[in-house]
């Protein structure tokens, strides 16, 4: 069966999703990968590339008909409407398309084995939804409260009733609020899931550890020399492949210098694994880079996540001064051999 998947994001993150894209070329058997594009400039490239997996879809099109999303659109910033758009969008793929199922991806992920595997053991268990478990360490256990126990970054539906049932309820409540409010209900699209996995039973958590690794987990897992993407899974103590690791709130301080949000105040962290990770990552997003303002004349350097970057009042003011951005730089550059950040130009001279 032809795995069935879907993320949005707007040409400011054509990098990232392009990057993703060809992981799952690589590793993916068999896939069909929607991109809901949040402006025309990543519609027009997408469209363009004409790549035999990619489905780019207009934002235009998606929202055509939905007077609920529009409304939300109309009282929201632009990153709490990506989120509010992730329910949504895996609700078109289902039914303007008439998949048998479809599974929401974050477009900061790179997959090094096919996910199909994931999907197979929510069929395996006889549920029909999965949700992907943030898998915090002990120390950082207490962050589940304020952003919930899993990610949006793997959720998968069936196009059934019973699944159906609960992606309408998680559609709902995304259009009510996607605001990160850290008041222990509300925190974008995702906190929601904690309330799936104790409403409904056909919500399977995926047990896999291979999946999900991220920057807030990897003190959980310890590279394996010479066996690439098998790590050693520290709470089992054993052996696993690496499904997929979502390379959220990757930030270039420089064109050189890059933040990974990896360990700046947790102890353990294997840092070869994190170079072995991250300066592939990050060599196959400046080779994205590079192409796509050669080609399509599209020029990135995202140095943080779009939602992210706003701030209002006071604290907004301030990191928009000169003042803040020079210190922020000199930060950077004083820790620049601190494993949190990454000098492509000396850390990965290797790997590129």
């Amino acid at each position: 069966m032809t795995t069935i998947l879907c993320t949005l994001y707007n040409s400011l993150y054509l990098d990232k999703g392009l990057v993703l894209y060809d992981s799952l070329c690589e590793c993916a058997k068999d896939f069909k990968l929607y991109v809901l594009c949040m402006d025309d400039k990543c519609y027009e490239v997408l469209t363009a590339l004409k790549q035999e997996h990619h489905i780019p879809v207009r934002l235009s099109d998606f929202e055509k008909g939905d007077a609920a999303l529009l409304e939300a659109k109309g009282n929201r910033p632009m990153g709490e409407y990506c989120w509010t758009c992730s329910s949504s969008f895996i609700r078109y793929v289902l039914n303007h398309y008439k998949e048998e199922s479809c599974t929401y991806i974050d477009a900061d992920m790179y997959f090094y084995n096919d996910p199909k595997v994931l999907i197979d053991e929510m069929l395996d268990a006889g549920k029909s939804v999965m949700v992907v478990p943030h898998r915090f360490p002990e120390n950082k256990k207490k962050i589940a409260k304020w952003v919930g126990n899993f990610c949006v970054e793997f959720n998968t539906f069936l196009n059934i009733p019973e699944s159906l049932e609960v992606l309408e309820y998680w559609r709902a409540k995304c259009l009510e609020c996607c605001s990160r409010c850290k008041d222990g209900i509300h925190y974008g699209d995702q906190k929601y899931l904690d309330q799936l996995v104790a409403m409904y039973d056909c919500v399977y958590p995926c047990a896999h550890p291979g999946a999900g690794l991220a920057p807030w987990n990897i003190v959980l897992y310890q590279g394996i020399t010479g066996k690439g993407n098998t790590v050693f899974f520290r709470p089992r103590k054993q052996q696993e492949d690496i499904i997929f690791y979502h390379y959220q709130g990757v930030r270039y301080i420089t064109k050189e210098i890059v933040s990974t949000a990896v360990g700046a105040k947790v102890k353990n962290i294997d840092y070869s694994l994190v170079d072995h990770l991250y300066c592939h990552y990050l060599h196959c997003i400046d080779e994205k880079k590079k192409w796509l303002n050669n080609v399509h004349g599209v020029n990135l350097l995202i140095k943080a996540h779009p939602v992210g970057m706003k701030f209002s009042g006071i604290k907004g003011l301030l990191r928009r001064t000169i003042a803040y951005k020079i210190l922020n730089r000199l930060r950077a550059l004083i820790r620049k051999r601190d494993p949190y950040f990454i000098n492509l130009r000396e850390s990965c001279s290797m790997e590129v």
